[in-house]
């Protein structure tokens, strides 16, 4: 439990009972400062107003920023980098250029999708416990969980935009068509799903990814090795409601 002070009035937050809250809560876009709270990307105001009960009006993003990290949650700041290391590197990547990462969860980019499969999970009684952080494109399974005997891991991909993520590069114009690279997306996301069922015995197969007719039509024309495999495919839309045909929450 900690104590703050927040316009003269004192008032005792628990760490738990703030990501309790935010379990429900579908995250916003991440434009500037963002907190991570079990695996779930959000706007610190969002989080602090929905996990505090405070509403949004009566703090600054500063003051949420601040309580936030008292109460030992990871603050990122709008380049993608958690607050307080910003301080430049003393080793032989110190003059190389910071990695662009996209932070924004707007939809439907890969970290809304898997943040709305989260809520949709524990909304049916899984408990999610493990969530790979995919603004740093984070190496290892994008989400795991279990409900009772059974366990789950995800492949989650979102739907490729028609420029580049990459400041740098934003008066390019892409070369591949998004529905040419949204096929190169949904085989990766089967191979890894293979490769789960050797590293993660026991656990369901799942690839997680946003609802668009081209990833329909995937699923479709891979359904007959997908069903012997046992790897089903989840379709979410940007209301968190699911489609599948062979996978049951």
């Amino acid at each position: 439990m900690t104590r703050f002070v927040l316009n003269g009035a004192s008032m005792d937050v628990d760490a738990r009972e703030v990501a309790r809250r935010l379990r429900d809560e579908v995250p916003e876009v991440v434009r500037e400062h963002g907190v991570w709270v079990e695996g779930v990307l959000f706007p610190v105001k969002q989080a602090f107003e929905a996990g505090c009960g405070v509403p949004r009006g009566q703090f600054t993003s500063h003051t949420a920023r601040r309580h936030l990290k008292a109460l030992g949650f990871d603050i990122l700041n709008g380049a993608g980098v958690p607050d307080g290391r910003l301080a430049a590197s003393t080793d032989a990547r110190a003059d190389r250029p910071a990695p662009v990462v996209r932070v924004a969860s707007e939809w439907p980019w890969e970290g809304s999708v898997q943040g709305l499969f989260a809520v949709f999970l524990r909304q049916h009684g899984w408990t999610v416990t493990s969530m790979a952080d995919t603004a740093s494109k984070a190496r290892g399974v994008d989400l795991l969980g279990h409900k009772g005997p059974r366990h789950l891991g995800a492949e989650v991909k979102g739907w490729p935009s028609d420029d580049y993520a990459d400041p740098r590069r934003v008066a390019e114009v892409k070369r591949t068509r998004p529905s040419t690279q949204a096929g190169h997306w949904f085989s990766q996301a089967m191979f890894k799903a293979i490769m789960l069922l050797d590293t993660h015995p026991g656990h369901e197969s799942l690839m997680v990814l946003p609802d668009f007719p081209r990833y329909r039509d995937l699923a479709v024309r891979t359904r007959t090795g997908r069903e012997l495999t046992m790897i089903h495919v989840v379709l979410v839309d940007r209301e968190g409601q699911i489609a599948t045909e062979t996978w049951s929450p």
